[in-house]
């Protein structure tokens, strides 16, 4: 894996993801093959005036699924829930 692309792919945001904000812990999809320092390093280049308390790493498998045309074979991921100390981290401006 090349080490100057970051691993962070994008925010998921979920009902149970935007509940774990208020904690300070937020879920990011990253890259299958990523480890906690590349996952950290990544973090730190994005917001870096924040710091990481801990990071949790979740492998998703992949359910396959019937389509019109035959079977859709799974694809599995990767996701990581870190936790912050200081400000939140807002991922929408305000509206309105």
């Amino acid at each position: 894996m090349s080490r100057n692309i970051t691993s962070i792919l994008e925010p998921i945001i979920t009902e149970k993801s935007t509940a774990l904000s208020a904690q300070n812990k937020y879920t990011f999809k990253v890259v299958k093959d990523a480890t906690k320092d590349l996952i950290r390093k990544s973090f730190l280049e994005v917001f870096p005036d924040r710091k990481i308390k801990s990071i949790k790493t979740l492998k998703i498998k992949g359910h396959s699924k019937r389509t019109k045309s035959g079977i859709k074979f799974p694809i599995d991921g990767k996701k990581v829930i870190i936790t912050i100390e200081g400000p939140k981290i807002e991922y929408f401006p305000d509206i309105g």
